[in-house]
Order: C-alpha cells, then sequence, then structure tokens
C-alpha cells in the first residue's frame, strides 16, 4: 500500500498547471469577460447622445448648459438626439424626470447578486462544484436571453436582477472549482488574469454599445460565447477532487484525478494510491455552521467582509461618477478599463513577491492617496492633455480598487476551509454586494457636495487597513482542507482536534 500523500504532491502528480488546467483557465476568465460586460452594461446602454437643436432657442442655452438639463426645459420639437443608435435611455426615456430610473437598473442587478451569491454558493459547497457550475451557467444564457428579447422597461430590470442572481454565484463557484484544480499560486495568478478581464468586459460595454445601432445586437456576441462555455464546461470539467475527498468520496475524487492526468499527459493513479485526508469536519455539516461556530474563521470573514465592502464602495462609486468628471464619460469608461489592467496585473509581481498582506495594504494607500488628491480645491480645472486632473486621480483610485478586488478573492479563498470556502466568499461578496447597490446613487451624493463620496471612500480605507492586520499571510502556503488547518495558520497551532 502507498503511503497517504499531501494535496500538493496529489496534484503534482497529475499535473497542476497543464492543458487542463489552462482549459479550464480560458473558462473562468473568458466567463469573467462576459460578466464585467453584464455588470457595467446598463451604464453604457444609458449614456446620452449628443444633442441637435432645431431651434435659435436651444442653440443659445445648450452654449450656457449641460445637455442632460438643457431638454428637461425645452419644448421637444426643439431638440433631437444625433445619433441614430438605440439604447436603453432613448427607447425607455430615461431622462429628465426619469433619470432616476437609470440607477435603478444598476441597483436591481446588484441586488440580484447580494441575494444570489448568499444562496449559491453554499449550493457550491453542498452539492459540489460540477452541478452548481452548470446550473448557474444554463441560468445566465436563459437570462441573457430573456433580455434580449424584452420589450418593457420592467422586463430589462427583471432579467437584470437573474442575471446578476446566477453571476453572483458563478463568479465564486467557479473560482473555487479553478483553485482546487491546482496549487494556490496559480489560482492567484488565475484570479489576477479574471479580475483584469473582468475590468476589459467594462470597457467592451462600452464597445459594443458604441457599435452596435441596436441594443439588442449588443446582446448576441454574449449570448453566443455563455452557450459556448456551457458546453464545454459539461463535457470536460468533472467535480473537483477536493470537494469530493471533503466529502469522503475518495473513489469519485480518484476518477476525477485520473481524468486530469489523462488530458494533461500524466500517468494515472493506481487504485491503492493513498490519497490525503481532507476534512476533519462531518460531510453533512451545514457550511455556515462550520464558519460561525468557530471564532477564528468568523472573526476573520467579519474583517474581510469589511474590506470586500469598501473597495465595492470605493470602485464603483467611482465608476458611476464617470459623468461628473468634466470629460467625455464614453472616453472615461474605456480608459477605467485601461487602466484597471496593468493595476491588476501588477498584482502578480507585488503579491507574489510581497506576499497578499502587505500588497493590500499597499495598494489600499494608493487609493486613499488618489482619493485626498480629488479634494485639492480646482483640481477639475487643470489639464493634463484631454484630460483634467480629478479624472487622473479617479482613473488611479479606480485601479488600485480593481487591484485589491482580485486580491481580496484570492487572500479570503486562501484562509478559508474547503467545505466553507464557497459559502465565505460569498459572505464577503455579500457585503461588497451592498456597497455595489448603494453605488449607483453616487450621482444625488455629487448633487449634493461633490467631496462627499472621497470622504465616505478615504473613511472606510482606513478603518479596513486597521481590521485587515490580523489576517495571516498566506503566501506559499497549502489551501486550508479544515478547521484545524485554518486554525494553524491564524495561531500557529491548531485548537481543534484533527482526525
Amino acid at each position: 500500500m502507498v503511503l497517504s500523500h499531501s494535496v500538493t504532491d496529489v496534484l503534482k502528480r497529475v499535473g497542476h498547471l497543464g492543458r487542463f488546467q489552462i482549459m479550464f483557465l480560458f473558462l473562468f476568465i473568458g466567463n469573467s469577460l462576459i460578466d464585467g460586460s453584464i455588470t457595467f452594461q446598463f451604464q453604457a446602454l444609458t449614456i446620452m447622445p449628443n444633442v441637435i437643436c432645431k431651434s435659435e432657442r436651444c442653440k443659445m442655452l445648450l452654449e450656457k448648459e449641460n445637455k442632460d438639463e438643457l431638454i428637461c426645459h425645452i419644448n421637444a420639437d426643439e431638440w433631437e438626439f444625433d445619433d441614430v443608435r438605440h439604447n436603453w435611455l432613448t427607447d425607455f426615456e430615461l431622462y429628465c424626470e426619469n433619470t432616476y430610473l437609470k440607477g435603478m437598473g444598476t441597483t436591481v442587478y446588484f441586488v440580484g447578486f447580494m441575494i444570489g451569491v448568499s444562496l449559491l454558493s453554499a449550493l457550491c459547497d453542498r452539492f459540489g462544484r460540477r452541478r452548481t457550475n452548470i446550473l448557474l451557467l444554463v441560468g445566465n444564457v436563459l437570462a441573457i436571453l430573456g433580455l434580449y428579447h424584452s420589450k418593457f422597461l420592467t422586463q430589462v430590470y427583471i432579467f437584470r436582477f437573474v442575471l446578476g442572481f446566477f453571476h453572483s454565484g458563478l463568479s465564486v463557484c467557479m473560482f473555487t472549482a479553478f483553485c482546487e484544480f491546482t496549487l494556490p499560486n496559480v489560482g492567484a495568478f488565475a484570479n489576477v488574469l479574471s479580475g483584469t478581464t473582468f475590468t476589459v468586459g467594462g470597457s467592451l460595454a462600452s464597445l459594443l454599445a458604441y457599435h452596435y445601432r441596436d441594443w439588442q445586437d449588443s446582446l448576441l456576441p454574449l449570448l453566443t460565447l455563455k452557450a459556448v462555455f456551457l458546453i464545454v464546461y459539461a463535457l470536460f470539467c468533472p467535480e473537483t477532487p477536493l470537494w469530493l475527498l471533503a466529502k469522503s468520496k475518495n473513489s469519485d475524487a480518484l476518477k476525477s484525478l485520473n481524468f486530469v492526468a489523462k488530458v494533461n499527459g500524466h500517468k494515472l493513479l493506481t487504485r491503492d494510491y493513498e490519497l490525503p485526508h481532507c476534512s476533519s469536519e462531518k460531510s453533512s455539516d451545514n457550511p455556515l455552521k462550520i464558519i460561525f461556530s468557530n471564532n477564528t474563521l468568523y472573526d476573520a470573514i467579519t474583517r474581510l467582509s469589511f474590506a470586500w465592502f469598501t473597495v465595492s464602495v470605493c470602485y464603483y462609486a467611482l465608476q458611476f461618477s464617470a459623468g461628473s468628471l468634466g470629460d467625455d464619460e464614453y472616453g472615461v469608461m474605456i480608459w477605467m478599463g485601461i487602466v484597471d489592467v496593468p493595476s491588476r496585473l501588477s498584482i502578480i509581481y507585488f503579491a507574489f513577491k510581497y506576499g497578499r498582506k502587505c500588497s493590500t495594504r499597499w495598494y489600499f494607500t494608493v487609493c486613499v492617496v488618489s482619493l485626498g488628491l480629488c479634494l485639492v480645491p480646482n483640481v477639475s480645472v487643470i489639464y493634463l492633455g484631454q484630460m483634467n486632473l480629478k479624472s487622473i486621480f479617479v482613473l488611479v483610485g479606480h485601479g488600485a480598487g480593481g487591484a485589491i478586488f482580485s486580491l481580496l478573492y484570492t487572500y479570503t479563498s486562501e484562509v478559508l476551509p474547503t467545505l466553507a470556502r464557497s459559502t465565505g466568499m460569498s459572505l464577503c461578496s455579500t457585503a461588497a454586494r451592498v456597497a455595489s447597490i448603494l453605488s449607483p446613487f453616487v450621482i444625488i451624493l455629487n448633487q449634493i457636495s461633490g467631496s462627499l463620496i472621497y470622504f465616505i471612500s478615504m473613511t472606510c480605507i482606513l478603518t479596513s487597513m486597521s481590521l485587515m492586520k490580523s489576517i495571516p499571510e498566506t503566501l506559499n502556503k497549502q489551501l486550508p482542507t479544515n478547521v484545524a488547518d485554518c486554525e494553524t495558520l491564524f495561531h500557529g497551532k491548531s485548537k481543534v482536534e484533527s482526525v
């Protein structure tokens, strides 16, 4: 009989970065690209086109007033949109007295996200990564199809809610599944790429909205890709061996590992290969019970949840304040996506050289400094090229926020045990979605005071930096498989007996 091996030994034996993981990586980051586009779709499809004046009075007023305000107090026959494209703003008249409905489109999406992440991620821990991911991909395809055929604003809101609901669970469960097929540092690298493509997806939403004449056509590329991902995942992605081992399904775990070994071109494991024991929890334990019955995990989730809330406040509030910066809104949105790419990719260097903890603190510092610079008087009237300084500082803060998002996904997954990993991440994600739901109403805060959002964000960041001090470094450490491993990670020795 072969002696018991560690999880790391087993994954290296079947291949932790072979053809299988590369295929899965493309699924993971491709899904993030589409989800990023859908997340910022409502903002991209509600940008007001330029106004063409049909009267002298309109032309005179347009020189003095913003077009958004002008069209609200002149006659409808004195102006028209110069853009022949049909987006949600033009089709559903989301301007003047209906302006508040623009924010509602994003809010209902994040309400769906918040509800979904609480329910669906628990399914991922309870019933497995594979079945849950297939269910969520089917839900995504059907929701996009429903949105494509929507004729009324109410229908758009309903399917946006459903998209948020399914996106939430998929983003967490897909990431969890990938991490359990490879080593922690590879999972962290994949998460950086996923965050980068999510950001690119936000820019893609603007490009699709600008390119297509009818908003329905901008959904077709997203629908096609989601359907392809569903087919590939159903055919080529088995249940993760770590989840199967945690459920004491060793024979199924061996089959899963041998499937990976076969795809990667590695030697298959023999039937007498002794797999590691991955759990001291009962397979029937509720994931929430595992977290809330242990003080260490409960404290960690509370601190991490506030950090997720904070970065969501900063990231999405700055995203939705693009129209108040004085520059072209399409341009600022696209630049936010462009700046996010090197910002998120920089994690590959900092998080792997200096660790998750130090890097998170550094990016939070960059974010709070850039937001503080936005409060400098007259910063919005000083231009560097075609963009004012305030827009540049917002772009830097937004980029740092995107980097922290990617770091927190990795950091959180690396401090939680197998049977509660997806649920714990969902609790943190729920906190982030509360902030996301509120973020579209930054437009109202800007009307009260343009400085309020920066003060709120800076206060949250400084509080988070203080709370995160007790979260341990996880660089080059194996994923915890049970509560005993988590206690060892946090305290240096286990307070829980491992079986």
